[in-house]
């Protein structure tokens, strides 16, 4: 049995420890000491090579013209996948005649598939970020790196920063190779700007971007994640909702997976909020998910039995979720994929944080962005499985403080729901609507629980 949280805070002599990052981004110990040591032995190699050319007369400083191809390689999360969007547009304004190319997983793929300014989806199965590891990864960065060397690429660009992913990106032979040195390898870049631990993701793709002359100040584009869901399935979705909820009452999208344990709000919170978005606003209510939510979304749609309940979890497409998710009034779910995809459709998002990350670091980016964290002493605790049985950053999180929440995104907003509904905040049932009330601009507000 795991010890509690509140009866070891209050007994014990100190309080839990916090596992914030350093100099590298790993979490433990061994991987940095291990990476540290690489890094000193690879610098050490270039700074002879480099002294060696000089002597030989080949010292001439690295001049790079605009790529003619780019290669990005986005393997991991798809959250993380959605928050590179933000690059794509910068990167084919500054390069509208180059070739960009993406390496990407299968979980991620739909979401480069959909941007018009990526050319080519490459898609590797086996690699460190599956949920089924298997060290079948190791070769496959060497065998991805071989065969995209044939492409002859100009740039290449990590935005992770990992030592598999610098060498895979030396492997390929890229004259000019953009990352961080924060995961070790930073020998093996040729571009490296300096990594600012709990600085947003959003703004840390800006800075890679910044090493190649790409400002956002200077770009005259939209800056922020987006995904664009396809008409097609907009179309399907809509006619989809025809039949499962009733127009004139507000429709919320509800997740209630994450990728570990540590990040998930208790279901029986879930299947209480729910049950209130039910009574107190006659909403209705889709379930959606992956095919790894598909358990838990069933598990809550049988509690709660209602026919307001609609469980679309892991029975669609990505982008099909992403239409449907466009066509709701409000998400609510936790910190994972499908809260960044519907700040990246423009829902309106209620996301609730764990103390595994810095909300401040990882938060879906949108114009309509509530973030819920319980603050506690172990934060960031980096864990995939919360150390304290009574997991206190997520129990914490009470649904009274949730309904709060969805009550003030729905007052100000003040506009009408997208299927023609008025919130029905206590205001607007009274007749009084908050004077001066307007949608919330592109910072992304947090309201935070403390203990």
């Amino acid at each position: 049995m795991r010890p509690s949280f509140r009866i070891a805070d209050r007994y014990s002599r100190g309080r839990p420890r916090r596992r914030p990052l350093g100099q590298y981004r790993y979490v433990r110990l061994r991987w940095r000491i291990l990476f540290s040591l690489l890094d000193w032995l690879g610098w050490g190699m270039v700074r002879l090579a480099r002294s060696l050319r000089e002597r030989m007369g080949l010292g001439q400083p690295l001049e790079f013209a605009d790529p003619r191809s780019i290669l990005l390689v986005q393997l991991d999360h798809l959250g993380d996948a959605i928050l590179t969007t933000v690059m794509l547009p910068l990167l084919r304004a500054r390069y509208p005649e180059s070739r960009i190319e993406v390496l990407a997983s299968p979980w991620n793929r739909e979401v480069f598939a959909a941007a018009p300014e990526v050319d080519r989806v490459h898609v590797s199965s086996v690699n460190r970020f599956a949920r089924r590891r298997s060290w079948l990864w190791l070769p496959s960065t060497v065998w991805w790196a071989w065969r995209l060397r044939a492409e002859r690429y100009d740039l290449a660009i990590d935005v992770r920063g990992e030592f598999p992913l610098a060498l895979l990106l030396w492997l390929t032979g890229a004259p000019r190779r953009l990352g961080w040195d924060c995961g070790g390898g930073g020998f093996l870049l040729t571009d490296s700007p300096r990594w600012v631990p709990r600085r947003p993701e959003v703004d840390s793709r800006l800075a890679l971007l910044a090493e190649l002359g790409i400002h956002r100040e200077t770009a005259a584009l939209p800056v922020g994640p987006h995904l664009e869901p396809r008409d097609s399935d907009r179309r399907l979705m809509a006619r989809r909702l025809t039949e499962s909820a009733s127009a004139g009452r507000p429709l919320v999208a509800v997740h209630v997976g994450a990728g570990t344990t540590a990040k998930r709000w208790p279901l029986e919170s879930w299947r209480s909020l729910v049950a209130q978005l039910i009574d107190d606003h006659n909403a209705d209510v889709a379930l959606v998910g992956g095919a790894n939510d598909r358990e838990l979304a069933d598990s809550l749609a049988t509690q709660l039995s209602r026919s307001n309940v609609t469980n679309w979890a892991g029975r669609l497409g990505l982008l099909e979720t992403a239409a449907l998710i466009e066509q709701t009034d409000l998400f609510v779910g936790g910190d994972s994929g499908p809260a960044h995809l519907a700040a990246a459709v423009g829902t309106p998002v209620v996301v609730l944080f764990s103390g595994t990350n810095d909300s401040r670091q990882w938060r879906p980016w949108g114009a309509n962005v509530t973030v819920l964290r319980q603050e506690v002493a172990c934060s960031p605790c980096h864990r995939t499985e919360c150390f304290w049985g009574d997991h206190p950053c997520m129990r914490g999180l009470s649904v009274a403080v949730v309904m709060q929440a969805i009550a003030d995104v729905w007052r100000d907003s003040a506009v009408r729901g997208a299927r023609g509904w008025e919130p029905a905040t206590p205001e607007r049932r009274s007749g009084a609507i908050r004077p001066g009330a307007a949608p919330l601009g592109r910072s992304t507000r947090v309201m935070e629980q403390s203990e």
